[in-house]
């Protein structure tokens, strides 16, 4: 056989083979799982994120909030930082989530930061928020609850 002819022979064999799949979606009768048509309920947990410096719980440490200054500009970096001390004299770890609040409404979350003793982090002031009055705020997760410290400032 020639050549040619083997090819044309081998091109036939593989548009058979790919012959009869077809594109039918259905899936023959008793090969599926029923569906569940149970309805789920989703319980969120409540919403830390308020206004404000007062803790929850019974927080066995004390937080401070400090900036490099309370008149950031926009656009520029601004340096914060968070301090924890656990109120029997040692060091304090816990999560800090950071927000923004204007006029008692959250405007952002910058995010959730892990520490011991000292978080120091970098933000950015967005220029919406030229002019306008705004408590940044760190709220920390601790040894026995929540405390809140917060810091005014006038974007620039």
């Amino acid at each position: 056989m020639r050549r040619s002819s083997l090819l044309l022979l081998l091109l036939l064999l593989t548009l058979a083979a790919g012959c009869g799949g077809g594109n039918d979606q259905t899936a023959p009768p008793g090969t599926t799982a029923p569906t569940s048509t149970d309805v789920f309920t989703v319980t969120q947990p409540e919403d830390t994120a308020k206004p404000g410096e007062e803790p929850t719980g019974e927080p066995e440490f004390t937080v401070t909030l400090t900036g490099e200054s309370t008149t950031p500009t926009a656009g520029r970096p601004w340096r914060y930082t968070v301090r924890a001390k656990s109120k029997q004299k040692g060091t304090a770890a816990g999560t800090a989530k950071m927000r923004i609040f204007v006029d008692g409404e959250l405007v952002d979350t910058l995010g959730w930061f892990p520490f011991e003793e000292e978080l120091v982090r970098t933000h950015v002031w967005p220029r919406s928020l030229r002019g306008e009055s705004a408590e940044l705020q760190a709220e920390v997760e601790g040894d026995g609850g929540t405390q809140r410290a917060v810091l005014p400032v006038k974007v620039r």
